[in-house]
């Protein structure tokens, strides 16, 4: 799909492969490598790649038929989120996009320990009542929703 939808994408620009590699810093063959299905883009030239095209990674991947950021409309203050929307401003902030970068990489075994300690220090931080001043996080957005 990523290979068939970045070609789409690219000759709808009007770009060769070879202007594609410029305005994204890589190597015609790169792109070809791509659009050949041959290798696959790390999350940051996805999002690279998505910019330039003028289209959503979600689109490149095919997780959605909205090509266009443009065409995606904006949610009301009052109207809830979606958890994709939640995990892209998540991904958004370098400190959490590098933390859960890291975290998609890892072994089995290395996400359960980091989940374990995770959730630990979540017990943790709600006995000494820490108060957050920020938006609820990723995980308790998700506790909430398994107790629904």
């Amino acid at each position: 799909m990523l290979s068939q939808r970045l070609r789409t994408a690219r000759k709808a620009k009007g770009l060769t492969q070879e202007e594609l590699a410029e305005h994204v810093c890589t190597t015609k063959g790169t792109i070809s490598n791509y659009e050949n299905n041959h290798s696959t883009p790390p999350n940051d030239m996805l999002r690279h790649l998505a910019d330039i095209l003028n289209v959503t990674t979600d689109w490149l991947l095919g997780r959605t038929d909205v090509a266009s950021p443009a065409s995606i409309p904006a949610s009301d203050s009052g109207e809830k989120r979606s958890l994709d929307e939640l995990l892209q401003e998540k991904i958004d902030d370098p400190d959490d996009y590098y933390f859960l970068d890291g975290y998609l990489e890892a072994s089995e075994e290395e996400k359960k320990e980091i989940r374990r300690y995770w959730y630990d220090l979540k017990k943790q931080w709600k006995v000494r009542h820490v108060k957050e001043d920020r938006s609820p996080s990723l995980f308790d957005i998700t506790e909430n929703l398994k107790k629904k």
